[in-house]
């Protein structure tokens, strides 16, 4: 249902922007090579080259695994996911279990806004940046290994959470004009991921998911919509 919200409002601020002119519509894939992460954009051109953009953003974040050392449990230090469900011990006959290991895959769906500048050294070649902010929906699923201290083996575990996540980007792009109106662009992403809510995602570690800087390499296309200026 978020989603689709999302989507609806993204598609309708975009129809009720197209009667202005020097505008662009684009789509852009990032990955870190584990991970596709999509971007659909709107850009308003402004003027001394500024620009500002709008757009949805969906996909996969790849997987983390955090691996801890099972000396840390066994003298007494506690290991904690950013997830409170993960973090509880597993009681059965057999004895208690703490969490030691985790496997994170992480997915989300989010709104975007921004600030741009671009220069042009020819007909043909030019750099764009971007300064991106977001806040997104995001689905985790975390396999947790738990083990006991008491007789020594492990169990396992999966959980899934839902919880906001929020990030400012920077990003620069070389741009490729291939005909009057489409262009082509390659480049990077540097994207800061911040916590929303503690109470549902509380990140310690540094590898964990959506936490922190996930730098990104990125493609895209862009087209002139409207009066090309």
């Amino acid at each position: 249902m978020l989603r689709t919200s999302l989507i609806l409002l993204f598609v309708s601020s975009f129809f009720s922007l197209t009667s202005f002119s020097q505008q662009r519509v684009g789509v852009d894939v990032s990955s870190r090579l584990d991970n596709l992460l999509f971007t659909v954009h709107y850009q308003k051109v402004l003027k001394n080259r500024f620009l500002y953009s709008a757009g949805v953003q969906f996909g996969g974040h790849g997987s983390s695994f955090i691996s801890n050392d099972t000396m840390r449990l066994y003298t007494g230090r506690s290991i904690e996911s950013p997830y409170s469900n993960a973090n509880q011990p597993i009681v059965d006959p057999t004895g208690s279990y703490s969490l030691l290991d985790y496997k994170t895959t992480a997915r989300s769906v989010g709104i975007q806004v921004g600030l741009g500048y671009f220069h042009e050294f020819d007909v043909r070649h030019g750099l764009r940046f971007n300064l991106n902010s977001s806040i997104s929906f995001v689905s985790s699923r975390i396999g947790g290994y738990y083990r006991s201290i008491n007789n020594f083996t492990e169990q396992y575990r999966v959980h899934t959470n839902n919880h906001f996540a929020g990030s400012v980007s920077l990003e620069a792009y070389h741009t490729m004009r291939l005909t009057g109106r489409m262009t082509f662009n390659y480049g990077v992403k540097i994207p800061y991921f911040f916590t929303v809510d503690r109470a549902k995602f509380d990140p310690t570690v540094q590898k964990d998911l959506v936490y922190g800087f996930e730098p990104l390499l990125s493609i895209g296309m862009t087209r002139v919509i409207g009066k090309c200026e």
